[in-house]
């Protein structure tokens, strides 16, 4: 066991990343005016993909060396009703098509035997937030989700993921990576998804797009003011 801790606000490095510039509205300004004043808030945008945002995460975090990573984006929702503009924490990842598709049914690279599914930073073959514990003072409903590279709009593979990670409420096409990359360098973490749709019909008309967005930025600023007005120590067990 490894003990890590979020070091006093007054140099807190923060890197708040999202995919595409859409995802975060919030201007310069008032990312600066929620920013600790000592310490910094690095903004930047991975592209769409798990292979991108893997890459990009990488870098920015070993040049960087952050000592907060916030991921926040857009997310649909496998959830009959959902809730559109809803904002979640995402607890534990997976990455849902990473396998093979057989005549007698799907099987992920665990069951494959080509990756062990508890070898690091995989925890029974799934990414969960060792740090998610510090932000509940959100006070957000905490879900589990999964990424993907081809979103799912086919009924079957729709059936498929909720047939094999039947507690999944979300998916998005670069959370896992965060999860992977944070787990595997020891950089604390959050993931924050605002629900845009339900999985399925990418009928865009449909969507919830402003008020998904304009509902995370609330939450982004929430946070923001939190590490600002609170600089505290936040220590943790990591369980890596």
């Amino acid at each position: 066991m490894v003990f890590g801790y979020f070091p006093q606000l007054c140099t807190m490095q923060i890197m708040l990343i999202a995919a595409k510039p859409t995802e975060i509205l919030l201007s310069k300004e008032a990312l600066g005016n929620l920013c600790p004043t000592k310490g910094t808030l690095n903004v930047f945008f991975t592209d769409v993909g798990l292979t991108a945002a893997t890459f990009s995460i990488t870098r920015l975090a070993l040049t960087h060396q952050p000592d907060l990573i916030i991921q926040a984006g857009i997310a649909g929702s496998f959830q009959s009703p959902y809730v559109p503009g809803e904002v979640m924490l995402v607890q534990n990842e997976s990455i849902a098509d990473l396998g093979v598709q057989e005549s007698n049914g799907w099987k992920d690279v665990f069951q494959l035997s080509l990756t062990n599914s508890h070898e690091i930073p995989f925890e029974n073959g799934g990414l969960p937030n060792p740090y998610l514990h510090h932000f509940s003072f959100l006070q957000l409903p905490v879900v589990d989700a999964v990424s993907v590279n081809q979103i799912s709009t086919d009924v079957k593979t729709i059936a498929r993921i909720q047939q094999t990670k039947p507690t999944t409420v979300l998916e998005s096409m670069e959370g896992a990576a965060l999860h992977y990359v944070g787990r595997k360098l020891m950089i604390p973490f959050i993931q924050i998804r605002a629900v845009s749709n339900r999985v399925g019909d990418r009928d865009k008309s449909l969507w919830h797009l402003p008020l998904a967005i304009n509902n995370l930025q609330i939450v982004l600023s929430k946070i923001l003011l939190h590490l600002q007005q609170l600089p505290v120590d936040y220590s943790f067990n990591k369980i890596l």
